[in-house]
C-alpha cells in the first residue's frame, strides 16, 4: 500500500474518532457543565456550521500547497482541538473545541475530493472510506472503556498525533493534484438544471445525510434514556450503527454487491431502514446491538449511491453543479436535524429520537421511489 494512501487511511480514521463519541459521552458532558438533555442538539449545530464553514477550501489549498502540508495542517488543528474539548473546564470552552472540530473537518471533507481524484484508484478509495468507518466504529467503544470521557479524548489526540507524524513522513509522496480549469463557456450554454429531478436531489440528500448523522449523535441517548438500556451495551450499539454502515460501503466496492443492492432498490433499502428502526424501540436487551447494526448497513448504501447517480437524474452537464448543491443540502441535514431533536426531546422526552428518524424517513422515502433511474447501480452502466 502506498505511503499517501496509509497517510489518508490514518488520517480519516484519526477525524471520525472524536465525532463518533460525542452521542456517547453526551451524558457525562451535560452533567459536568449543567446542560439539558436535548443541549446535544446545540453541539451539534455548532459542530455543523463550523464544518460548513470551511467545506469549499480544500480545491484552493490543495493546489496552493499541496494535499500533504494540508493534511499535516488539518491534524495539528485536530489535535489541537481533542484536547480542548477533553480539557474543557466550562460549557463555552467546550463547545468552542466543538467548533474547532467542525472548523478542519469540513476542511479535510473537501481536500478528501481532491484526495480521491488524485488517486484515482477505487480500491484506495475504499480504503479510505473504510478508514473513517473504522473510526467511527471505534470511538463509541472507546468512550465505554476508558473511566472518564475525558480520557476517551486523549485517546483521539493520540491518535491524531500518530496520524500527524505519518503525514509529515508522507508529506512528498503526494502527486501534485489535478489541475484542470473549469470551462465555464459550456456551463453558459446548458443553461440551469431541470427544477424537478433538482428538487428532488436537494431533499433526498438533506435527509439521507440527515438521518445518519441523528442516529449517530442520539442513539446513545435514545437507548440509555427511552430504552433504560446500560451504557456498555448502547456504546455497542452506537458502534454497532457505524459498524454496519462501514461494512455496507465497503462492500460496494464489489460489483456483484452493486448489482445486489440496485435489484433491491434503494426504496427496498428505506424501507429495511424504517424496520429496523421500529425493531430498535422493542428489541430486548443487547438485541439491539444487531437492530442498530441493520439501521446502519440499510442506510449504508443509500448516499453514495445517491451522490454517484446524479448525472442520471439532472443530466451530465449538470451533474458538477447539482453535486455542489447536494452537499449543501447534506451539511444543512446534518445540522438542523440533529438540532431539531435535541430541542424536541427537551420539550417532550427521549421517545421523540425514534419518532424524528421514522418521520426523515418517511419524507425521504417517496423521493427515492420517484428519483429511481434506469440502469444498474453507482452509474454502473452494464448490459444484460
Amino acid at each position: 500500500m502506498p505511503l499517501s494512501v496509509r497517510s489518508s487511511a490514518l488520517t480519516f480514521l484519526a477525524f471520525a474518532m472524536p465525532v463518533s463519541m460525542f452521542g456517547v459521552m453526551w451524558p457525562d458532558v451535560r452533567d459536568r457543565f449543567g446542560q439539558s438533555l436535548g443541549a446535544l442538539g446545540t453541539v451539534s449545530l455548532v459542530y455543523g456550521v463550523a464544518r460548513m464553514s470551511t467545506s469549499g477550501l480544500g480545491r484552493t489549498a490543495t493546489r496552493r500547497f499541496g494535499i500533504g502540508a494540508c493534511f499535516i495542517v488539518a491534524l495539528v488543528g485536530l489535535v489541537a482541538s481533542d484536547l480542548i474539548v477533553g480539557s474543557a473546564t466550562s460549557w463555552p470552552m467546550f463547545l468552542g473545541g466543538v467548533a474547532t472540530i467542525g472548523v478542519v473537518s469540513g476542511f479535510l471533507d473537501s481536500v478528501g475530493a481532491g484526495v480521491i481524484a488524485t488517486l484515482g484508484d477505487v480500491g484506495s478509495a475504499g480504503i479510505i472510506h473504510g478508514s473513517y468507518g473504522i473510526g467511527a466504529t471505534v470511538g463509541p467503544l472507546v468512550v465505554a472503556a476508558v473511566p472518564d470521557w475525558r480520557w476517551s479524548l486523549l485517546v483521539a489526540a493520540v491518535v491524531a498525533g500518530a496520524a500527524l507524524a505519518v503525514a509529515v513522513i508522507a508529506r512528498q509522496a503526494w502527486p501534485a493534484p489535478p489541475t484542470a480549469a473549469r470551462d465555464t463557456s459550456v456551463d453558459a450554454l446548458v443553461g440551469p438544471p431541470p427544477l424537478r429531478p433538482t428538487v428532488v436531489s436537494l431533499t433526498m440528500f438533506f435527509a439521507f445525510v440527515a438521518l445518519e448523522v441523528t442516529f449517530g449523535n442520539w442513539l446513545f441517548t435514545y437507548l440509555t434514556e427511552a430504552r433504560s438500556i446500560g451504557d456498555t451495551v448502547a456504546a455497542i450499539g452506537v458502534s454497532g450503527f457505524w459498524g454496519g454502515t462501514m461494512i455496507g460501503r465497503l462492500a460496494l466496492v464489489s460489483e456483484r454487491v452493486r448489482l445486489l443492492a440496485d435489484r433491491a432498490g434503494m426504496p427496498v433499502l428505506a424501507v429495511a431502514g424504517i424496520v429496523f428502526t421500529l425493531l430498535t424501540a422493542v428489541a430486548p436487551g443487547s438485541l439491539v446491538v444487531v437492530t442498530t447494526t441493520l439501521v446502519g448497513l440499510s442506510l449504508s448504501a443509500i448516499v453514495p449511491t445517491l451522490s454517484a447517480r446524479t448525472a442520471d437524474r439532472v443530466g451530465t452537464e449538470h451533474a458538477q453543479q447539482v453535486s455542489g448543491w447536494q452537499l449543501l443540502a447534506a451539511n444543512l441535514g446534518a445540522i438542523v436535524i440533529p438540532f431539531a431533536t435535541g430541542e424536541i426531546i427537551d420539550a417532550s422526552s427521549a421517545d421523540a429520537t425514534g419518532v424524528v428518524g421514522l418521520v426523515v424517513f418517511v419524507i425521504g422515502l417517496p423521493t427515492l421511489v420517484t428519483a429511481r433511474p434506469a440502469g444498474s447501480m453507482l452509474g454502473s452502466r452494464t448490459s444484460h
